[in-house]
């Protein structure tokens, strides 16, 4: 094998740790087709790792979560480079993340299966037994690629807006003089890809002869669409459009319609949608794994818990996000001075406010916390929470690093879509095209507020109904607390509050101080943990300067020039 295909292989199967971006590739070197493509298992091993790229967020930005640079948590680790944008000193130079060459990358890789896989038939395989299922896999290949590529430009055009749409391999004087292409005419190209792709994917591989879990289908494809049409008609691309968001209704609708045979579902157990049995979900829509490993609960784990060194503390901006459920079936919003909230501040409230964060006195890990100061898991304890609250979502009860422990590490799978989203898009997009939460048709026999109520209702949380008289503005503001609490910590809050354009109202971070007197009983004092630096700016990422140097037609994203 020559120097050439070895380099190649090589650059296949370090895609995940490499440091390039596309446009400091020199793509002029040649390799032998036939080398890479004439064995099926090395056309697969390419697909694969193509997926590679698919982005989790288990403390994987920057050494914390995404949502650590929003209001809904702090990232205890004050010098992670996540932090700059929380402290406003990111920079082209100075980044708090570069996600610009992870994601060319894979589209490099996409487009070069494209262009050299097209028309194989591994002919040499044709009286195998297995030829007809290996075919079968190759031919659908393409369309699973596909997907993965708009999906990374959808990445790519919510962190800058603005980004070179590139559909071919290049060489190295063409990487070198692309043009950013303008949101909208990226935004369309990955509508357009979900749409073709949608009827060529399967719903699921359950008639393929390798069952495998994760792989694109066609309600992946529809879910990227209605995610990309969600964001298109919002404040921070468009102007309000009713058609726009229709679009984003008709699309959400494709999969919550039963006639689409998709077989998406609310199930019960919120908080196993989040644990290593998720695949199997019927609410699960699409999902990365990232095999077996524990950690995650290592980094979130709260001191005093053993093996626990905390990473991640959930605000009390967050905690009263999630409302009052009282025994009479009524609900109201949180309220620092209410009676109900003087009283026992984490009584009665909705369900899943237990499965996102660990307050005070809640039994959990078979412990009871003692957050409160001078307590097990509480200051002045090294790295405990700066904001009297852990992380409970995606943290695995399962594991233990107790001496003796058998289970360490689990299966992790991070949800990249599921049918909750798909509702609060579509009741989202609803309300806001015909500003009525009541309304339906024809086209759209379901309801906006419904929509709402299926995710409230289910068992396990049983939240009360949202009352049919809610005006829409009131409604509005419900949809957008239901997204918050609903899809906490899975990197959804960062990219809301920005196409809402409401930044600005994000940057008074709360926590609460606990003080346990000495007849047993807790004092709770809500305070100001920091005050965010936000600017216009902050709405999008800047492009890495070196990106720049490299590409001579790139110019700065138009908010940090």
């Amino acid at each position: 094998m020559n120097k050439t295909k070895i380099y190649f292989i090589l650059s296949i199967i370090l895609v995940c740790i490499s440091s390039c971006g596309y446009f400091d590739q020199d793509e002029s070197y040649e390799y032998d087709k036939e080398g890479i493509f004439s064995s099926y298992t090395r056309s697969k091993q390419m697909v694969t790792d193509v997926y590679s790229y698919l982005p989790s967020d288990f403390c994987n930005t920057e050494g914390g979560m995404l949502d650590a640079a929003t209001d809904d948590a702090v990232h205890i680790y004050v010098q992670s480079k996540l932090n700059r944008i929380n402290n406003g000193t990111w920079s082209p130079s100075h980044l708090a993340a570069d996600v610009w060459g992870h994601y060319y990358e894979g589209i490099r890789a996409a487009n070069r299966y494209l262009e050299e896989a097209a028309n194989l038939n591994f002919k040499e395989w044709k009286y195998t037994d297995d030829y007809k299922d290996i075919m079968k896999d190759f031919e659908n290949y393409p369309y699973e690629i596909r997907f993965l590529r708009a999906y990374y430009y959808f990445e790519l055009i919510r962190h800058y807006k603005t980004v070179p749409l590139v559909l071919k391999v290049l060489d190295k004087k063409e990487a070198n003089s692309v043009k950013q292409s303008s949101f909208e005419e990226i935004a369309d190209f990955i509508v357009k890809e979900c749409s073709e792709i949608a009827e060529k994917l399967p719903i699921n591989y359950n008639a393929y002869k390798n069952k495998e879990n994760g792989r694109i289908t066609k309600g992946a494809a529809l879910a990227l669409k209605t995610r990309m049409l969600l964001y298109m008609a919002s404040p921070l691309f468009s102007e309000d459009n009713p058609e726009k968001w229709k679009e984003a209704a008709r699309a959400a609708y494709s999969i919550i319609n039963p006639a689409s045979k998709l077989g998406y579902k609310i199930q019960p157990d919120f908080s196993g949608l989040y644990l290593n049995a998720n695949a199997e979900r019927h609410d699960i829509i699409m999902y990365r794994s990232v095999g077996e490993t524990g950690s995650f609960e290592r980094a979130n784990f709260p001191m005093g818990i053993e093996g626990g060194r905390t990473t991640t503390c959930p605000t009390q901006n967050l905690m009263e996000a999630f409302e009052f459920k009282l025994p009479n079936g009524k609900y109201y919003p949180f309220d620092w001075n209410s009676p109900e909230a003087l009283k026992n501040p984490y009584k009665n409230r909705d369900p899943r406010m237990y499965m996102t964060l660990v307050h005070n006195n809640q039994k959990w890990l078979k412990n009871t916390m003692e957050i409160w100061e001078g307590g097990a898991n509480g200051l002045p304890v090294v790295n405990a929470t700066v904001t009297g609250y852990y992380l409970s979502k995606y943290v695995n009860p399962n594991i233990s690093f107790a001496a003796g422990s058998k289970t360490t590490k689990i299966m992790h799978n991070w949800i990249l879509f599921n049918y909750s989203e798909v509702l609060l898009n579509y009741a989202e997009a609803m309300a806001n095209a015909f500003k009525d939460p009541s309304y339906t048709d024809a086209e759209f026999p379901l309801s906006a507020i419904k929509a709402i109520n299926l995710i409230r209702s289910r068992k396990g949380v049983e939240m009360p109904n949202i009352p049919t008289n809610v005006s829409p503005e009131a409604f509005l503001k419900i949809v957008k607390n239901e997204r918050r609490v609903e899809l906490a910590f899975e990197g959804h809050r960062f990219w809301d509050i920005r196409r809402w354009k409401e930044l600005d109202k994000t940057a008074d971070i709360y926590g609460v101080k606990v003080k346990k007197n000495k007849n047993g009983k807790f004092v709770y004092e809500k305070f100001l943990y920091e005050k965010r630096k936000i600017s216009e700016k902050m709405y999008f990422f800047p492009i890495p300067n070196e990106q720049l140097y490299n590409s001579n037609n790139l110019k700065q994203n138009e908010y940090w020039r």
